[in-house]
């Protein structure tokens, strides 16, 4: 059986993946495009994670006992996430995990969509969407810390504190992504193109200001 904290390292990589990729100059042409690939993949980073959570705790209320969940230290997943009283969302009743999962799937879906149609009308109201979601999250976050902390006396469970690194990552790059839209760094082909499209326009019309002008001939010039 694979260690749990080993599966773990490969949701880490997924989105330290995305961070590489959205802060390096070395990948795709330009920053809108690397912003949202890396965007993607923490996205897909804080699913899996999720789902993961989910699925220990269906597995300990299935079988009970050790659900496979590796401690160490003052983390251990299996004490959080086997927990019924704090490992559900008030007053909807279902695991945490399974709500990070419909979170990050919202997410997902706004990322890929403004990815596919960057210049749609509706690109600024997806990345608003985007940014306040994943800030609603980072509250969750911190109420689910405080959970930790306090009710659960310092037991931390390391795959939902991955989750809410990759929800605090998916709200810096939606803040980066809603500052960068509407500027020509957004579409620099776009921009490029209306700038060769005005100053030939500006040709054309210098030109045609100066037509049939004949410039006088200054006595130096005679000379």
């Amino acid at each position: 059986m694979v260690d749990s904290n080993l599966l773990l390292a490969g949701h880490v990589v997924i989105i330290l993946s995305g961070i590489f990729i959205a802060f390096s100059n070395n990948f795709l042409s330009n920053q809108r495009d690397r912003l949202l690939a890396g965007l993607t993949l923490v996205i897909l980073g804080g699913f899996t994670v999720s789902t993961h959570t989910w699925w220990f705790h269906n597995k300990y209320h299935e079988l009970g006992g050790d659900i496979g969940c590796s401690a160490f230290g003052s983390f251990s997943c299996g004490d959080v996430l086997a927990n019924s009283d704090w490992n559900t969302v008030p007053l909807l009743g279902v695991p945490w995990g399974l709500m990070g999962m419909f979170a990050f799937a919202l997410l997902g879906f706004l990322a890929l969509s403004v990815r596919k149609e960057h210049n749609a009308k509706w690109v600024k109201s997806y990345l608003d969407v985007g940014y306040v979601a994943s800030g609603f999250g980072i509250l969750i976050a911190l109420y689910l810390l405080y959970v930790e902390i306090i009710p659960l006396e310092m037991t931390f469970c390391q795959y939902c504190s991955v989750a809410h690194l990759a929800d605090i990552i998916a709200f810096v790059m939606f803040m980066k992504l809603r500052k960068l839209q509407g500027t020509d760094q957004w579409d620099l082909e776009a921009s490029q193109a209306a700038t060769e499209i005005k100053a030939k326009n500006l040709k054309k019309l210098q030109r045609k200001k100066n037509s049939g002008f004949v410039k006088p001939i200054t006595r130096d010039e005679e000379e």
